[in-house]
């Protein structure tokens, strides 16, 4: 591999999770391949969840293990609950964070690093949300995807600069999420099982005492030993006649250990049993390497290094949510089988261990699988100083500067999936500095979309200079341009709205095309009655919410102003939701909530906003003006398009995508199904309370999974 080495003392952070042991033995992998290509390199490995609350840290661990280990059911909707959330939310920095992002920053000020690497995904989402506020401009940012599924995880890619995959399956799911191919690698899953290293199999079966002619079974399921190790290896033993060896790793599981040294002592002279509890990553390598069959659970590391090592895999389905995910991934490759149960495991072990044929089937899908190793790639990024971080020219976002990019593709996208022959666009108060209340505008602006065409009354327009009072502008133009598309306008302020300001957009579909034909004469008759002199702007008499309502209403979607006896200016909120709920009323119409998010990194003079207030809705108006929390309306948005920081391209998202739609069960009836969930759980868990306080470990049916 040619890497460039011009700096020998490259300084890397490599963050993951010590929740499991699968994320650290990624970044160690990572870390040894780096130094075996740059021994000079600094690499510094980082737990995140040093990042936590430690009083929370602890309580958060042992309820992940309580309800992953015995509440599947509930542990799978929580799961979803996350998916869902994660495709849903305007921007990723909304979700939960349990690693405070301040706290991340400093200490990677304080390591000053070229390069940052992440193993997990809450790590890479932390660095997202550095990189959205303009933080870490000149520092790349790689994550390794250590799971086998899709979820709401493209998102995460859109805002750093390389997500390295580990499956070229996943490759073309992240391209089909709209994730641009040169943010996204196959690197396969980093595991360092160099044969060299563990090809001395004898010394590992002197070591614990194995027998070579004897077939060996490896049951391991992470360093909680989650499972029924127990039950398993009575299903082995009744299933499996003939001699046998069975090497239990229990991990820091005690009650494991417990219940298998009492169960060995029923168990025939022919099944050898070895149990141990914790080990080295080394030591249950070598295991791998002397075991004729692998029984684990469905994590991303343990079973790609048993692939990689060429070793039959059973899958125990003991954990739901992402590893449900990863075992289906697994088993629809052929890497690997499935057991529901204990009882199947044993039946699928007994014909690997009696069928060469079905054994040389799954040794050869993992030979293949071992086709998207190239960890080459991680290094190049991490070393290579040839690779640009996001940058983006100086005039960007200015007027007569550089623009986005892809800004039809995305509005085409927008298009095919929420067609509308009408459009209210709602717009931000903007400013040029940070200010709670935006004095020189805090009500924002209202503008209106018929067909192509987008209406937005101009403040500054004069009969002398512009024939118009009202834009006519394309809605790329109106929301991304660059170009004065007269002489009296102002960026940000009446044409490239996004430089500067966020913009909600309500889109009609179904309007007759009379109404529309109505709209627009409307339309003309306040440009004549503009340049006749009759009508002018005025912010408290007639301004662009006064236009949008008699545009409206010549369609027949208005009605009269209940604030004008009270001397009441219009308000673009006001007149947006009015119209909202006019439309909505109308079952022959369907409306949707989009939003048009504001460029970051824009050098547009206007570029800081908050959301509209009116004087007409003093306490939610006061809401927004004391919290940074996000407005009702901004919540129900489903789709929107966005820039993200560093990169020119205009990305199309649905937020009510085909996740949700898979599990609209779960949606529909969401308190529902957490309880149903919880219910069936706890009915397992009072049936296993119902036993003989007695222990017969050749009755105790009811631990089946």
């Amino acid at each position: 591999m040619n890497i460039h080495l011009e700096k020998k003392n490259k300084k890397i952070i490599i963050f993951y999770s010590s929740i499991g042991y699968g994320h650290i033995s990624a970044a160690q992998a990572i870390k040894k391949e780096i130094h075996k290509h740059n021994p000079y390199a600094v690499i510094v490995l980082k737990d995140i969840r040093d990042f936590m609350n430690p009083l929370w840290r602890k309580i958060d661990e042992k309820l992940y293990w309580l309800v992953a280990g015995n509440c599947p059911e509930l542990f799978d909707v929580l799961f979803q609950e996350i998916q869902m959330r994660g495709n849903s939310v305007p921007s990723l920095a909304l979700l939960p964070n349990d690693y405070p992002d301040e706290k991340v920053f400093e200490f990677i000020q304080s390591q000053h690093p070229d390069v940052i690497l992440s193993t997990h995904y809450g790590a890479a989402q932390v660095l997202g949300n550095l990189r959205e506020k303009g933080k870490l401009k000149n520092i790349k940012i790689g994550w390794l995807h250590t799971d086998f599924f899709q979820g709401y995880f493209p998102r995460i890619s859109k805002r750093i600069d390389q997500t390295f995959l580990a499956h070229s399956e996943l490759y073309k799911m992240w391209l089909s999420a709209g994730v641009p191919s040169e943010k996204i690698i196959t690197t396969g899953m980093p595991v360092y099982v160099s044969e060299y290293e563990y090809k001395d199999q004898k010394t590992t079966l002197d070591k614990y005492n194995l027998a070579e002619d004897i077939p060996i079974v490896l049951i391991t399921s992470g360093k909680e030993g989650v499972g029924n190790y127990a039950v398993l290896v009575k299903d082995i033993v009744a299933h499996y006649k003939g001699a046998l060896q069975i090497v239990a790793v229990c991990g820091k599981n005690k009650k494991q250990q417990f219940l298998l040294k009492t169960l060995k002592k029923n168990l025939p002279d022919n099944v050898k049993l070895k149990i141990f509890s914790l080990f080295t990553h080394d030591d249950l390598l070598s295991l791998m390497n002397i075991a004729d069959v692998l029984i684990t659970k469905a994590g991303g590391l343990t079973p790609v290094e048993a692939f990689s090592i060429g070793v039959p895999t059973i899958l125990l389905n003991i954990l739901s949510g992402h590893e449900r995910e990863n075992a289906s991934f697994f088993a629809r490759l052929g890497v690997a089988k499935l057991a529901s149960n204990t009882n199947q495991a044993a039946e699928l072990l007994q014909t690997f261990l009696f069928n060469p044929a079905e054994k040389e089937a799954i040794c050869r899908a993992q030979k293949k699988f071992k086709e998207n190793f190239k960890i080459e790639h991680i290094v190049r990024f991490a070393l290579n100083d040839n690779f640009i971080t996001c940058s983006l020219p100086g005039d960007f976002g200015a007027e007569n500067g550089k623009s986005v990019i892809n800004v039809n593709d995305a509005l085409s996208q927008l298009d095919a999936n929420s067609p509308a022959e009408v459009e209210l666009l709602l717009s931000y108060a903007t400013s040029q500095s940070p200010q709670r209340i935006i004095w020189e505008n805090p009500f924002g602006h209202i503008a209106i979309r018929i067909d192509k065409t987008v209406y937005s009354a101009n403040y500054i327009a004069n009969p002398s200079v512009d024939s118009n009072f009202l834009q006519h502008l394309s809605l790329a133009d109106y929301l991304y341009g660059v170009k004065p598309p007269s002489p009296s306008q102002i960026h940000t302020n009446t044409y490239g709205m996004a430089y500067g300001r966020e913009t909600i957009g309500l889109r009609v579909a179904g309007v007759p095309a009379q109404n529309l034909t109505a709209m627009i004469a409307e339309i003309y008759r306040i440009e004549n009655d503009f340049k006749n002199g009759i009508i002018k702007w005025d912010k408290t008499k007639f301004n662009c919410a006064d236009v949008v309502d008699r545009i409206l209403q010549a369609g027949g979607y208005g009605e009269s102003n209940i604030y004008e006896k009270f001397k009441l200016p219009s308000m673009p909120l006001d007149s947006f939701e009015k119209a909202k709920k006019i439309f909505e009323s109308n079952t022959s119409l369907k409306t949707e909530l989009v939003a048009y998010h504001m460029v970051p990194g824009a050098n547009a003079d206007y570029n800081y906003c908050r959301f509209p207030l009116s004087l007409k809705q003093p306490i939610r108006s006061l809401t927004r003006i004391v919290s940074n929390s996000k407005d009702f309306l901004e919540m129900s948005i489903s789709k929107h398009l966005v820039v993200y920081y560093g990169d020119p391209r205009v990305y199309f998202e649905n937020l009510r995508s085909d996740f949700e739609n898979k599990n609209a069960h779960f949606y529909n009836s969401h308190h529902y199904v957490y309880y149903k969930a919880l219910a069936n759980d706890l009915k397992k868990f009072f049936k296993f309370k119902k036993a003989p306080p007695k222990i017969n470990f050749w009755k105790i049916s009811f631990l089946k999974q």
